[in-house]
């Protein structure tokens, strides 16, 4: 789990790292409350699986915490004080990195390994130091991948649970071979790319799963796994191909920011495809070649599914909850209301341009239980490029009322095809309204 489990636990949707949600007060928490106190078990012991400074027994540890982050490992550390010893402080307070997973691993590996037979060589009749070194061998045994993939798909919140809906959702959607072409399911539930100590990437299915609710049904698996398996194409076309590059999130960059500088960067690069007051986002989908369809999950959560790879196009499926469940589901109604269907059609496009591993797949539910940083950036990217300053300049000016109003709110986002909130917390941004304004329009960020 340090290297391949991603999502945080319940409690958790808006920490951008491990170590934020660590360093979370909880002096506000309602121990009666059955739910919270059963949040807390889940974050201590997932506390137990990625901080360094659970294991300790009187030591002085940095407060560090290890995690998976998509296709690479996401360490982080804060300044935490620590019991006992309330006069240590760190040179390096806090902050946080993502790297390739060989580069933690390997090192990680080697400090065991040197720790453990240091330790048996000293006391070489101890019991106890024999098993650790036999337990730090068996880390490099590939017979391991499965176990690492269901970490990494997180079919729920404990391992008993994850590893045997794993294996469920595996048997069950075998099934489906016979529907698909021979080689789909292996595309869809095999394709790693293991070394003897870490995953460096994962199956398509594992990494859909990853990024939905650890709650999602055994229904909702397959119906994603069914997606992914009635995709599959040998040779694919990728319209977005001279546009894609991989841009991990910036630790160090507000993810707002830099969202609006891919979008700007875009439609700097296509130029009139993406013109006129009301973008065309469809149009400008359709004429690159990607899928656009729909499907119905029970997780109103999930806004939409993107996914690309080798042996798939880019797609993007939008969850479309039956139209009398609308007000249930209306938080997101990425297809019944032409504003949410927009702005998550643009928020996906993010996702297939830059967020895909290396360059070349992704697999992605996107809702709350996706990485907050990408989240944040495409929800962004969305924004600037639809609602890129010089037409949001030329709606204002349209505006009998001024932006500051709701009136004029309205007008803008009639003009443009957008949110009302949407557009508010860009105006925000950008600076077009004030902090004041926007709390009586009623919308925060």
């Amino acid at each position: 789990p340090l290297l391949h489990e991603e999502r945080m636990p319940p409690g958790s949707r808006t920490f951008g790292t491990a170590s934020d949600r660590a360093m979370a007060a909880v002096s506000m928490t309602r121990f009666d409350d059955d739910t919270q106190s059963l949040n807390l078990e889940n974050q201590y012991e997932w506390q137990q699986r990625h901080a360094l400074r659970a294991s300790r027994d009187g030591g002085i540890f940095p407060d560090v915490q290890l995690r998976r982050f998509r296709d690479q490992i996401e360490i982080s550390w804060a300044a935490a004080e620590l019991a006992g010893a309330e006069d240590v402080e760190f040179l390096s307070p806090e902050g946080s990195v993502h790297l390739d997973p060989s580069a933690v691993a390997g090192p990680l590996y080697a400090v065991l390994k040197g720790a453990a037979e240091r330790l048996h060589n000293k006391l070489p009749a101890s019991e106890r130091f024999s098993d650790l070194v036999k337990s730090v061998h068996r880390l490099k045994t590939l017979e391991r991948t499965q176990e690492r993939t269901a970490w990494i798909a997180g079919l729920g919140n404990t391992w008993d649970l994850m590893s045997e809906r794993w294996r469920t959702v595996q048997t069950s959607a075998e099934e489906l071979r016979r529907k698909y072409a021979p080689n789909a399911f292996d595309a869809v539930f095999g394709s790693y790319q293991p070394t003897d100590l870490v995953l460096a990437g994962s199956c398509e299915a594992a990494l859909l799963f990853g990024s939905a609710s650890p709650t999602i049904t055994d229904q909702d698996a397959l119906v994603l796994a069914e997606m992914l398996l009635r995709a599959y194409e040998p040779s694919p076309v990728d319209g977005l191909a001279d546009l894609v590059w991989d841009e991990p999130a910036h630790v160090r960059q507000v993810p707002w920011e830099h969202g609006y500088e891919l979008a700007e960067d875009l439609l700097d690069e296509v130029g009139d495809e993406l013109d006129g007051l009301q973008v065309d986002i469809e149009a400008f989908l359709a004429d690159r070649n990607v899928r656009v369809s729909e499907f119905e999950l029970g997780d109103p959560d999930v806004r939409a599914v993107s996914f690309v790879s080798s042996k798939h196009p880019p797609s993007i499926i939008l969850n479309s909850p039956r139209w009398h469940d609308r007000d249930r589901y209306g938080r997101y109604s990425s297809t019944h209301w032409e504003q949410a269907r927009r702005f998550t059609l643009a928020h996906e496009l993010c996702h297939l341009l830059h967020d895909r591993s290396h360059g070349t797949r992704l697999a992605i539910a996107s809702g709350p239980w996706a990485p907050l940083a990408i989240e944040q950036r495409a929800n962004a990217f969305a924004a600037w490029l639809l609602m890129p300053p010089d037409r949001l300049q030329r709606a204002i000016a349209r505006a009998d009322d001024r932006i500051g109003t709701r009136a004029g709110i309205a007008a803008v986002a009639d003009y443009l095809n957008v949110s009302r909130t949407a557009l508010v917390r860009h105006l925000s941004n950008l600076g077009f309204i004030d902090h004041e304004t926007q709390v009586e329009l009623g919308i925060y960020n």
